[in-house]
């Protein structure tokens, strides 16, 4: 069985992704630790979804011999990126919940809980987490993205401003929307 074989089969039942994902986890973990030691948790925040769309990008273009393909499709190429940053933050999550032993009521909550890791006060991120949780749960007129950003602004450090709190947002319900579809 050749690499490209292995690859085709890979590919085929969605273990590419996952695969991907975990060797974001990892190469997430190993950066916040070495390089991001010392900055700022709300840097951090975007670091799967970049990596993630790296490493596909990577994939892409090893899978195709071509970085063209990659170049032509990049649209592609961005949005399975985005599923693999996604995914990647769930096995995070899944890592805290279980394996570290956080308190976080759903998958959910430890997601946004995640993601908004920074942004708010370390003491509140769970309580933010689940008020926001509530908030997209009860949402029937689709501005979830206002909601999260208005509980955000109430509980928002100086040094986060009004554009993170919208782009930060933004990300959590398009996060959710990635995981509740994939």
């Amino acid at each position: 069985m050749t690499i490209i074989q292995v690859i085709d089969t890979f590919t085929f039942y969605g273990l590419d992704v996952i695969a991907l994902a975990a060797a974001t986890c990892i190469l997430v973990q190993i950066a916040k630790i070495t390089l991001f030691k010392k900055r700022r948790k709300q840097a951090l925040t975007f670091l799967p979804f970049i990596v993630g769309s790296l490493l596909y990008a990577g994939y892409a273009a090893l899978l195709h011999l071509s970085f063209k393909f990659v170049a032509d499709n990049y649209v592609e190429v961005i949005e399975h990126g985005f599923s693999v940053g996604a995914l990647s933050t769930v096995i995070y999550v899944w890592y805290e919940q279980f394996m570290r032993g956080k308190k976080s009521v759903s998958a959910t909550e430890g997601v946004i809980a995640t993601l908004i890791d920074g942004y708010v006060p370390d003491e509140q991120t769970e309580s933010i987490a689940t008020r926001i949780a509530q908030a997209i749960e009860r949402d029937v007129t689709g501005d979830g993205a206002k909601k999260i950003a208005d509980i955000l602004s109430e509980n928002h450090p100086e040094e986060v401003t009004e554009k993170d709190i919208k782009m930060l947002s933004r990300l959590i319900i398009e996060t959710l929307a990635h995981i509740s579809i994939n």
